[in-house]
Formats: C-alpha cells, structure tokens, sequence
C-alpha cells in the first residue's frame, strides 16, 4: 500500500472516531425508531473503522516484517564481517601514526 492510500485511510478513520464522539455527546434519542436509526448508523461507522484498522494493521505487519528481514541479513553480514577482521594492530603498527 502506498503512503498517500495509507494517509487517507488514516485521515478516514480519526474523521469516523471524531464522528463516533459527536453520537455520544448526542442525549439520547426520544423514540424507539430514533435510536434504531442512531445504532445502525454507528454501527456502519464502527464496521468502516474496524475494516480500516485491519488494513493499516495488516500493512504495518507486512512492513515489520520487511523491516526485520533488512535488520537480519545485515545482522548476518556484520556477524560475518566480524570474522573476516584481521588480527588487532601491533606495537610497530601502532607507532607508525
């Protein structure tokens, strides 16, 4: 996933959390019919945003995953660079800076 469709995901989902905060500073509706349509409609919006997170999550988890990969083979190359390290510097070596 590219970095703008993960900007906009993110911007939808703290629009939709700013939205879910207005319908509980709303009272309470009067009527039954009311408070149907008022849980439906958070509900569509509590789906939105937990589809948005499993995607942003499953991005980040594939990207841990690259990220871990890198930090392992160069993990391995420095392991092997540490073997491939000649012998420390002698007395006459040292002398000579």
């Amino acid at each position: 996933m590219d970095r703008l469709k993960k900007l906009e995901l993110i911007e939808r989902s703290l629009g939709i959390r700013h939205k879910l905060k207005v319908y509980e500073s709303m009272k309470p509706p009067e009527t039954h019919e009311d408070l149907a349509i008022m849980l439906l409609s958070r509900w569509e919006l509590e789906d939105e945003l937990h589809a948005i997170e499993e995607l942003i999550s499953e991005t980040r988890k594939k990207n841990v995953g690259v990220k871990r990969t890198l930090l392992e083979k160069d993990n391995s190359l420095s392991k092997k660079a540490a073997k491939n390290v000649t012998a420390p510097a002698t007395a006459d070596s040292r002398s000579s800076r």
